[in-house]
């Protein structure tokens, strides 16, 4: 068995992108039996401590501002990370998600196996999507890489 490639796409995030979704749309053909999707984005730590401490302050005062004092120690926060995470669609129903912290990810989807988190099933032709659940960036770009491929 063959695999093809279905979709390729690297997608450039910045912070004004948190709390956003990218959609990645791809085409299955007839006769496809597996999905395979390899997954990664980098970097996953903002390793400029200044920057952190100043991420943190914002948001604290932001979302808690009686919370200021109960926190004079930002290290129990570090190191900020980035978090992009996986769901996919398919022409009929929602097959899943990979809500997980890892940078680096790697997905099988069938009729009669699918990885945590997603639904096993038949493999319907037509169009589907992945998505990119873009929960926090902190760092300046966090760039994003997928390839998805099929298998008849």
């Amino acid at each position: 068995m063959a695999k093809i490639v279905l979709a390729e796409a690297e997608i450039c995030l910045s912070p004004e992108d948190s709390k956003s979704n990218r959609y990645i749309p791809f085409t299955v053909p007839e006769g496809t039996e597996r999905l395979f999707i390899t997954y990664s984005y980098s970097p996953k730590n903002l390793e400029d401590k200044e920057k952190s401490y100043e991420l943190i302050r914002e948001n604290i005062l932001r979302d808690a501002p009686e919370d200021t004092d109960r926190y004079p120690d930002y290290e129990e926060f570090m190191p900020l990370k980035n978090l992009v995470t996986l769901s996919l669609d398919s022409p009929a129903e929602f097959r899943g998600a990979a809500h997980r912290h890892d940078e680096k990810q790697y997905h099988e989807i069938g009729e009669n196996f699918a990885s945590p988190g997603f639904l096993k099933g038949k493999t319907a032709a037509g169009e589907w999507r992945l998505s990119l659940n873009i929960h926090a960036v902190v760092t300046d770009i966090c760039t994003c890489r997928i390839k998805i491929e099929g298998e008849a």
